[in-house]
């Protein structure tokens, strides 16, 4: 399990480390600039200081996005299970912000691009 956490500390997680990481160029991703490693929800060891915790949803409200309210870093990403259009099932994941672990050498760790700007 590595550790990681936002800048000022607030914010504190546990994860494997990721086999990659995901670069998207949707609104929200480009602007945040994050590599995200997606998780099912109990593979991650949450603690948070709740009141320097914010949260933010856009669009179909879908995904929520939590951040430190004291150094502002994005740290993680709550999407629930859902179905597609074509009946297909997509799990519940928690989205991590790669970029907060402690110990990981992201340049070691593949990087998926996204083209979450064009829906591709």
């Amino acid at each position: 399990m590595l550790r990681g956490s936002c800048h000022c500390g607030a914010q504190r997680f546990s994860a494997p480390a990721p086999q990659s990481v995901t670069s998207c160029n949707c609104s929200i991703c480009s602007k945040r600039g994050a590599l995200v490693a997606y998780y099912a929800p109990d593979e991650v060891e949450l603690s948070l200081t709740p009141e320097r915790l914010a949260d933010y949803q856009w669009g179909d409200r879908m995904m929520t996005f939590h951040h430190c309210t004291t150094c502002g870093c994005g740290v993680f990403d709550e999407a629930p299970a859902w179905t597609t259009d074509a009946g297909e099932g997509r799990p519940a994941r928690l989205v991590l912000n790669a970029r907060l672990f402690d110990d990981l050498d992201l340049a070691a760790v593949p990087v998926r691009q996204v083209d979450g700007r064009d829906g591709g």
